[in-house]
């Protein structure tokens, strides 16, 4: 009894000085050798490799003292997947009246379909064009739209996944995405061809879908006496234009669904009326992602995501360890999402579902893709700069002795991580780094390292910046979780447990 009572004592010295010790860059690297081995097999959601991902990610918040905040007093919280891969599919236009068929170049259209087999004829096609459809109440119930790809540049307009949606829950039949760099259509039928993951929910998917080049689109227009370069340019048309077509298609798709998972831990606050607040990151990569070639069966297939993700998710670790047994004011809740890969999914499904209402997050602070810069000092903050929250992040910077880079650069990432999905909603979301203020840096990892099998643990993985960056994710919580530093706004009643 002594004998575990000492190792209990010891236990709680160790915790309690973990607490105590700012993060170094061994913290950081322990986990991400872990997290990016080949034994975890790149992370792929719905494997084996997510299962050993999200178990250790639960038993490290579990020994950091976190509670577990998923489904049914759980650490994990389902996010059901399915993914959809093209097999055969046809389609044929023809002029209303005339009945004259419109011959377009197989290659150059590709669809799939929601269920594993679509047939439908005698379908009105139009062009959506940039027409909000919830404000002009325009009707597309039974028909086939096209619609542009390319998101407008006016902030107030709605992105093209809220428009295709709009589209879906309209009643449109199908929606067909018109690719407006014909230069790219190889790349984009390729991605497409692969197949896609979506989060499990019927209402976000029309019953037919696909994309068409450019080239091909001008000429499908060209039917109707339509010019393809003047559709695409009026980002200011309100109307849905009829082309003049009907559309018979037919579809076979390979249809997978299957469950992932978030993981959701809680740090409990003492005063949890005044809000919460939120730390996450993405645990997924995209698992064996090359085929084994016969002549080189040695040859390395695993993504393993090194930088991205594991450093995120260790920052995540070891901020948790430092934060959990303080006594802060807010709750602070630590979220690991899967599918960021393939569309943001497991973002959208926890706003979906959260554990208290979202109108209770004061901050949310993603991590991810940190270990780039062997600069300590500067970072940037991409994220919304009109939230009255900048001034206190700019506190906090001053307080940690970090400079925040102004360039503005590093917005141009803002729609590609999971803080979007909050900022959608009206949730202050930030992604605070110092990879993103190394843009030398960030490019060469994009223009090499990024999603490919040499994103792992090797001489190149630079962690002097991701240190700084887990202790500022320290200080930041220290700061938004305290009522006296940062009073925020009331909300009424008992936050959720």
């Amino acid at each position: 009894m002594r004998f575990i009572a000492f190792l209990i004592f010891s236990g709680l010295i160790f915790a309690g000085a973990a607490r105590a010790q700012a993060i170094a860059e061994a913290d950081l690297l322990r986990h991400i050798e872990i997290l990016a081995s080949d034994a975890f097999e790149g992370r792929e959601p719905g494997t084996l490799g997510e299962n050993k991902t999200v178990h250790y990610i639960a038993s490290q918040w579990s020994a950091a003292g976190l509670h577990p905040a998923g489904e049914k007093g759980s650490w994990y919280a389902p996010v059901p997947l399915v993914e959809r891969t093209p097999d055969s599919y046809r389609i044929y236009f023809a002029n209303k009246g005339r009945g004259k068929s419109v011959r377009l170049r197989p290659d150059e259209i590709i669809l799939r379909s929601r269920s594993p087999s679509f047939r439908q004829s005698h379908m009105p096609v139009v062009f959506a064009g940039y027409a909000d459809l919830e404000r002009d109440g325009l009707s597309v119930a039974g028909k086939l739209v096209l619609l542009p790809s390319k998101p407008p540049e006016d902030d107030d307009m709605p992105d093209f996944r809220n428009r295709k949606l709009q589209l879906i829950r309209a009643g449109a039949v199908g929606v067909i995405s018109v690719v407006e760099d014909q230069d790219r259509w190889s790349r984009f039928q390729r991605f497409f061809q692969r197949g896609s993951t979506a989060l499990a929910d019927p209402e976000n998917h029309a019953d037919l879908e696909g994309l068409i080049s450019l080239e091909q689109f001008g000429k499908l227009v060209r039917q109707s006496g339509l010019d393809a370069e003047t559709l695409l340019a009026d980002k200011d048309a309100i109307s849905i234009v009829d082309l003049g077509l009907n559309a018979d298609a037919s579809a076979e798709t390979r249809v997978r669904s299957y469950s992932s998972h978030n993981v959701i831990g809680k740090i409990p606050g003492t005063n949890p009326k005044r809000g919460a607040l939120l730390f996450m990151g993405h645990w997924d990569h995209f698992g064996i992602c090359r085929i084994e070639d016969p002549l080189e069966p040695g040859k390395d297939r695993i993504c393993n995501g090194a930088v991205d993700n594991a450093s995120g998710i260790s920052l995540l670790i070891e901020t948790a360890r430092r934060l959990s047994g303080e006594g802060q004011d807010r709750d602070i809740y630590f979220l690991a999402t899967t599918a960021e890969e393939k569309g943001l999914l497991g973002a959208r499904a926890f706003t979906d579902n959260p554990p208290v209402a979202l109108e209770k997050f004061i901050a949310v602070f993603n991590a991810d893709t940190i270990a780039l810069s062997d600069n300590g000092q500067e970072i940037a903050v991409v994220g919304p700069g009109d939230t009255g929250l900048g001034r206190d992040i700019g506190i906090v910077a001053a307080q940690e002795r970090r400079e925040i880079d102004r360039s503005g650069k590093a917005d141009a990432y803002v729609k590609r991580q999971d803080g979007y999905v909050f900022l959608e909603l009206g949730v202050p979301a930030f992604m605070i780094s110092s990879a993103f203020a190394d843009e030398e840096r960030l490019k060469a990892f994009i223009d090499g390292p990024y999603h490919d099998v040499s994103d792992e643990v090797n001489d190149t993985l630079e962690l002097t910046g991701a240190a700084a960056d887990a202790n500022f994710h320290v200080a930041l919580g220290r700061y938004f979780a305290s009522t006296a530093r940062y009073p925020g706004i009331a909300t009424s009643g008992e936050a959720d447990n």
